[in-house]
Formats: C-alpha cells, structure tokens, sequence
C-alpha cells in the first residue's frame, strides 16, 4: 500500500470517529507536526550560528593582527582601508563580526593598552551604530552588554539611550542604566544619586568605582561634595565619603568636619577616615575631644586617622587610651599605632613593654611580632 493510499485510508477512518475524536486527532497531529518543524527550524539556526562563531573564532587571531597595527604600528589606515581588511578576514561585516570585534577592542582597553586611534576603528566599522542596535533589542543580556562594552570604550554617545533605560522595570537594567549614565554622561552625571534604593552592595561600589574614575579623568569629580550633603541614603553617603578621600578631592573640609555630628555612627566614622586620606591636620584636637563619647566603630577610625596626620602632638593622648581601653583588638589597633608614630612612637612602644605583664605585654609582643598569638 502506497504512502497516499494509507494517507487516504486513515482520513477515511478519523471521518467514522465522533466529531470530537476528530477534532483531538486533528489538534495532535498539528501539534505534534508544529513541534517538529520548531524543533528542526532550532536545530538549523543553532548549527548555523555555531558553524558562523567557529568560522569567527578561527579569524580571531587575524582581526587582532590587524587591530594591534592600527592601534600599536606606525602603519597608517583609511577607514575604507580597514573596513575593507576587517571584511576580507570575516567576509561579511554584520552582528557577529562586529560583537568579535568589539570584544577584541574591550579586551585591550582592559589590559590598559592605550592608543588614539580606537576612534578611527569604530568610526571604519559603524562600531557606534552597531551598539545603539544592541541598546534597542529587545534582549536584555544584549543591553546589559552594550551598557558595559560602551563604558570600556568610553562611548559617551549614548545619553539619550541610557536614560531611557534608567527607569526600566527591570531592576538590573535600570540599576546598570543609572551605573552607566554616571559614566557616559557629560551632563549632569550625578543625577541619579538622589533615587539610589537601599545599601549600596559592594558590587555596586566596585562598578561605581570604575565610573567615578571615569569622571575623574575627565576632571568631572566637582559634584561629590553636594551629594554627600543632600542625599538621604546612608549606604551612598558613606560610599561617597570613601571616594573623597579615594580620588583626594579638595574643598569639601567643612562637609566632612559637618558629618561628624552625623546620627550615623557609620557616616561619622567614614568622614574620620576620610579626614585622614586628606590629610586635614586641623582636625586632630577635635576628633581627641570626640573620642570618648564616641561609639568602639569612631574611637578606632580616629586612632588610624591620628596615625596617619602623625603630627607628634597625640602620641601621649595614644598612651592612655591604650591603657584605659577594655576592647582587645581596640587594644591592638591602638598598639600598632603607637608603633608607627614616628621615632618617637617606637621609644614609647618599648617603654610600655618594660612597664607592662599580663594579657596587655602579650597584645604588644604580637603588635611587635605577628606570629606570636594573644588570643
């Protein structure tokens, strides 16, 4: 019996069965047909687009020869020249070639390896048109890409688009949106400071970092001083304290000397620490004066920032408060201060081991000597 004639049979069957059979036979087979069809329409564009990334990844040493004579020779390129080259090597300039040679570009950036004709690059080969595609799909991980791929390359082209996507439902996207307007933006980039939710993780320092650095090469780190007055989050205040005295900015002394009357142990305690990056000398009877009444997390910033300004003039106040404190690694922090006072310190670290027994002469010994225990 031929393929037809069976094919005619079965239809001549399903019609004997009630409507209902026929209609559950007909909606299986449509299913089971359309699984098929999806199944081998997958199977044909997943073996394509492996077959096109292998036949990329196998160009990869090439795109880079090519890269590394443009950006590190004193070969001189067109941009239809390099066009042309970068097309002869992956043979058609479209989505996957241009994401290798992105990466190829961002690889570079991030081993600091410097030159002035990355622009030329991404001019030749459309490199900003081929982002604002990423930044308008409708994937997110393609987004998430473009935000980070444009940072590296200090894209600050996208404005409009960032901001777009800086109140996005998507918590990822908008917080990575916020993250990178900051770096990309030469208006205002500080705008989102004020709409940060929650504590800062130490991921988002870590990408804040990056992007204030950013703005720090560009000599744009002007606006910190306001948003640690105004913003009503601790997480971010703190955090921005850290990066006053990170990227050593100057002229915001009052702001700090402000945040010492903070509610926020923890504020105050990063305006301490913050006075001692910078060194601000002037401070130093005052945070004296503050440290009794001030909580265990203060009392030690102070004692490292009173290290730090090593003036001379706290090495006795040092002493006693070694001798009153009943905290033990307080104990130990102030101990290693007393160490690294100066000449001056050291003498006064030997006396208080001569004068000293017990639990106290075992702290010094370890402050001394590492190894030896006083737990």
């Amino acid at each position: 019996m031929s393929f037809i004639e069976w094919f005619l049979s079965f239809i001549y069957k399903i019609k004997t069965f009630p409507l209902i059979i026929q209609i559950t036979i007909v909606l299986t087979l449509v299913f089971i047909i359309s699984s098929l069809a999806l199944m081998i329409t997958i199977w044909t564009i997943r073996r394509r687009y492996n077959r096109i990334q292998k036949k990329l990844e196998e160009t990869l040493p090439e795109i880079k020869k090519l890269f590394e004579d443009i950006l590190f020779t004193n070969k001189i390129y067109t941009e239809s020249e390099i066009y042309k080259n970068f097309e002869d090597i992956v043979e058609d300039v479209n989505k996957e070639s241009l994401d290798i040679a992105v990466n190829v570009l961002v690889d570079f950036k991030n081993d600091d390896r410097e030159s002035e004709n990355y622009e030329l690059i991404i001019s030749a080969l459309g490199i900003i048109e081929h982002l604002e595609r990423k930044f308008d799909s409708r994937l997110n991980s393609e987004k998430m890409d473009a935000f980070q791929e444009a940072f590296v390359l200090n894209l600050n082209k996208f404005d409009a688009k960032v901001l777009r996507y800086a109140y996005s439902k998507n918590r990822r996207i908008r917080s990575e949106a916020r993250n990178s307007y900051l770096a990309l933006s030469s208006n205002d980039p500080y705008r989102f400071f004020d709409e940060f939710e929650g504590d800062i993780t130490k991921w988002d320092e870590i990408e804040l970092m990056q992007y204030l650095k950013l703005q720090n090469e560009r000599g744009n780190l002007e606006g910190l001083g306001k948003w640690i007055n105004y913003s009503k989050n601790d997480s971010l205040v703190i955090f921005l304290i850290k990066m006053v005295g990170h990227f050593q900015q100057k002229g915001i002394e009052e702001i700090l000397i402000e945040k010492l009357e903070d509610d926020n142990s923890k504020v105050r305690a990063e305006a301490i620490t913050t006075l001692g990056e910078l060194n601000i000398r002037e401070t130093e009877q005052t945070l004296i004066d503050r440290y009794y009444t001030e909580p265990e997390i203060c009392q030690v910033a102070i004692v490292k920032t009173i290290q730090k300004f090593n003036s001379g003039k706290s090495l006795r106040f040092l002493q006693e408060i070694f001798t009153e404190s009943n905290n033990t690694d307080t104990k130990k922090i102030i101990a290693e201060s007393i160490l690294n006072y100066s000449y001056e310190g050291r003498i006064a670290f030997q006396n208080l081991k001569n004068s000293l027994k017990g639990f106290d002469l075992t702290i010094l010994k370890h402050v001394e000597t590492p190894l030896i225990k006083y737990k």
